[in-house]
């Protein structure tokens, strides 16, 4: 759901719109399954090699215009060529149109982390490397829809003309919308962008502080022809991030987690998605069998698009959910399971997402 849409010429139909989607595809390059959960109540000092695994559920319903509602993109109006002799100025003209985009998929990712965290300490904290390697399964159905503009006719064209050549119009026209949803409409599958991560733990009492970054790079599969992509472009992005979690209570814990994204141009097609803030809340509560919790996921663009045909195209996503994160006795390690669902968006895909994750410290 990130092409050029364009109603290609049809039974020599002048019938043509461009529009390039976001930059990004109507996302960022960021977890809005979250990723605070139960882990805050972790033991602080553990070190040593950390491994993880997660799968992501995310089942997209619509994707969101400017005003929040489904996307819509504008048609330009033109002309209708009729056989010769009849002159270019008794050819009817349509007006300008508006079409509606209906864009829905579903994205299994899996993804498999591994990290060290130092026995050493440095002003006062741990140094944590990592490595995040995504494999992703991708289905996404486009339509595209709009009624029939009717022609505007010279008088002088018979009436019995007129009909044939809206009949055969209109034809060419609801085609052409029909190629371009077809055209979208796939599955795909493969290696997503990898990350390499860095931070800096700091533990005390009932304070946890966690400062990083990362750098994402442009190794999913990606292709600048219609159709869905596991990728999300033939460019960088680096995510410093800063992340406070406190225990209350031995029961009571919150965290908040303040992300950044910085991109750079799309090698492909010259685009550049704005860059962009990323924020976390949870507050969890621990039961006697784990850690029941709800969190929240808000994401801003706060610089426009460049070399965007959409414009500005800012995307915003608001989202919220529960999680809950238990451990795994034979194993010993964390599992959470969480929720999200998006409950308001700008040039954004909207729907849930589902996340379960294991991590152990070996």
């Amino acid at each position: 759901m990130h092409r050029i849409i364009r109603l290609s010429t049809l039974a020599g139909l002048g019938l043509a719109a461009g529009a390039s989607l976001a930059a990004e595809g109507f996302q960022v390059r960021y977890n809005i399954a979250g990723s605070l959960g139960g882990e805050v109540f972790a033991p602080p000092e553990q070190t040593g090699l950390a491994g993880g695994i997660a799968l992501t559920d995310i089942d997209i319903d619509k994707v969101t215009g400017h005003d929040g509602k489904r996307l819509t993109s504008g048609i330009a109006g033109g002309t209708v060529p009729l056989p010769a002799p009849t002159p270019a100025a008794l050819y009817p003209s349509y007006a300008a149109n508006t079409a509606t985009i209906d864009g829905r998929g579903r994205f299994k990712l899996y993804n498999l982390a591994f990290g060290y965290v130092t026995n050493e300490r440095y002003a006062g904290g741990r140094v944590i490397l990592g490595i995040n390697v995504p494999y992703g399964v991708k289905t996404q159905t486009f339509g595209v829809s709009a009624a029939t503009p009717a022609l505007q006719f010279n008088p002088a064209i018979p009436a019995a003309t007129q009909a044939a050549v809206q009949a055969q119009f209109g034809a060419g026209y609801q085609a052409a919308l029909a190629a371009q949803a077809a055209a979208e409409t796939g599955r795909t599958s493969g290696l997503g962008d990898v990350e390499l991560q860095a931070g800096w733990l700091y533990v005390q009492d009932a304070l946890r502080v966690l400062a990083g970054a990362s750098l994402v790079l442009p190794t999913g599969r990606y292709e600048a022809a219609a159709g869905p992509d596991i990728g999300f472009g033939n460019f960088y992005t680096l995510r410093p991030a800063v992340q406070v979690g406190y225990l209350f209570t031995p029961d009571l814990a919150g965290a908040v987690k303040l992300t950044l994204g910085f991109n750079t141009k799309n090698r492909d097609n010259d685009l550049r998605s704005g860059n962009w803030v990323g924020a976390e809340g949870a507050l969890a509560y621990k039961t006697p069998i784990g850690a029941l919790g709800l969190h929240t996921v808000w994401v801003r663009q706060v610089q426009d698009d460049s070399a965007n045909p959409w414009g500005a195209s800012r995307l915003s996503s608001s989202n919220a959910g529960v999680f809950f994160t238990t451990k795994i006795p034979v194993v010993d390690a964390a599992l959470t399971v969480q929720w999200m669902k998006t409950f308001d968006s700008r040039n954004a895909k909207s729907g849930t997402f589902t996340q379960v994750r294991a991590v152990k410290v070996f």
